[in-house]
Order: C-alpha cells, then structure tokens, then sequence
C-alpha cells in the first residue's frame, strides 16, 4: 500500500474494490466473474446501488442479499447467492440465453491473471502454452463474457508481472491487436472497457469500441496518495497518462465498514493479497 494510504488505514486492495464498486454503479445488470467481482459487486449492491442486477455464470439471476448479508459469496455457485435471488437456474441461462442471446447484460466484470495493452485478458496458462510455467483451472465465463458483453471491467492488482505488452495467451479478448482487431475475430465492437487496479483506473482509447482510435490503455484515474510514476513503472508497457487525470476520493468509512464486514473470512482481503 502507498504510505498516504496507510497513514489513513486502509489497503491497495481495499481501494481496488471501493473502486470497482463505484464503477459498477448505474451499470445495470453486471455479469460477474469469479473471485473479485463477486465482492466488489456485493459491496456495489448493497452499499451504492441497490438498483444494480447481479448475475453470475451458473445460472444466478439478479441476487438480491439481504441488508443483514453476513458475507459475500466466495464463488459464483456460492449457496449465499441462493438468498433472493429472482431465478437460479443454470448456464445455459446465462452463457447461452443472455450472452450469447444478445442484449441482455450491460457489463461483464471479471478477474484477470495478466493483461495488455489491448485489453486482452489471460486465465489460463503462464508461459508457453504447451510447455506452461503455470496453468490454471480454466476461463470459467471469462471468455464469453469478454467476447459478448457490450462492455468489459477486469479487476486486478496493479503488478508488472500481470501487465504486459502481450499476454502469454488470450482467453478474454479484447481489442485483439488494436484499431478493427475485433471485427477480423468476428466479434462486435465493445466499450467503454476498463481495469480497475491497486493503484488506479485504465481506460482504452477508442470512442467507437475498437474500429478507430489506438485502442491502447492509458491511465485514466489514480488513487489519493498514488504517484504516477509508480502506475507506469508497474505496467510493461509504456503506458500513456491521460492529460486529465483524475483524481479518485479515498474510501469513505462507511465504504471500508461494509466492506470489512462482507469479507470476515479474509478470502479477500487477506494480508499480502494484492498489497504492492
């Protein structure tokens, strides 16, 4: 965590799900990856926008927690996720009817292992493919969620291992290989995207969802206390810096209050999980 941050008691990592709340607000109805989506969009939910519809891979649709909640889910079959929510079906609800179905969500969110400058995201392999240095379970919804949802937020912290020029492998495309790299996949166009990070918000330059602009990340917003040269030095690129850069506000404590209380087994916020 930066020291302005510790100086008033809270984590990189608490910062990033604050963040990735806050940007879910307005959002409407969110598919949510596994992992830190599913706290972020709790805290969202119940927090700050009570009118936002979660949804997650195996079939939950638009979970309503209780104002009580004792935590959020760990998984996206978590049983908690049972608890009001208007339908409980099953993947072909959701990956089939509404993602590939059309016009259903607004937003995936999703966690990522590595990123790039497109918005490619990776989760599945490190290294070569075939000769990996690690392989994970699989992509779970990750791959559908980032070719069909009309708008993409990964949610990672900020490290220079996870940041490249060009992921080992692309499970969750993005802007592919820049301006028209979606249209020659076959996909449709997609944006505003975003990455939610430890130390700040990247947004990609495209006003159109990947036919024009550069379609490369460039820090949109730091956090109070975060230094730019530090973001930059972090990302293995050379990431460009928005001439009006913003400025995110520190958590409010009713923010870190909710927060801290959705997560009493530190699945989440364990100590030295995503502090840099």
């Amino acid at each position: 965590m930066t020291t302005s941050q510790a100086a008033q008691g809270y984590s990189a990592l608490e910062m990033m799900f604050i963040a990735a709340a806050r940007e879910m607000v307005g959002k409407g109805i969110i598919f949510m990856g596994m992992s830190y989506p599913m706290l972020a969009g709790t805290l969202a939910k119940l927090g700050l926008d009570p009118n936002l519809q979660f949804c997650t891979e195996p079939g939950v649709i638009d979970w309503a927690p209780p104002a009580d909640l004792e935590r959020a889910p760990v998984g996206v079959a978590d049983p908690v996720l049972l608890q009001g929510a208007a339908s409980c079906g099953d993947m072909t609800d959701t990956l089939c009817m509404a993602l590939m179905g059309g016009d259903f969500f607004d937003l995936a969110a999703l966690p990522i292992a590595q990123v790039d400058r497109f918005g490619n995201g990776n989760t599945i392999t490190i290294g070569n493919y075939n000769d990996p240095v690690q392989r994970f379970n699989g992509v779970g919804g990750n791959t559908d969620g980032a070719c069909l949802a009309p708008a993409v937020m990964f949610v990672v912290p900020h490290e220079r291992r996870r940041f490249l020029e060009r992921v080992d492998f692309i499970t969750s495309p993005g802007y592919i290989d820049g301006p028209g790299g979606r249209g020659r996949a076959g996909l449709a166009p997609q944006g505003p995207n975003l990455v939610v990070t430890t130390l700040g918000i990247l947004r990609f330059h495209t006003p159109d969802g990947g036919v024009t602009g550069s379609c490369q990340a460039y820090l949109d917003t730091v956090y109070t206390g975060v230094a730019v040269e530090e973001v930059v030095a972090k990302t293995g690129w050379p990431l460009q810096v928005s001439p009006d850069l913003k400025v995110m506000s520190p958590p409010t404590q009713a923010e870190l209050d909710l927060l801290r209380r959705l997560d009493p087994l530190h699945s989440y916020l364990r100590e030295g999980r995503g502090d840099l």
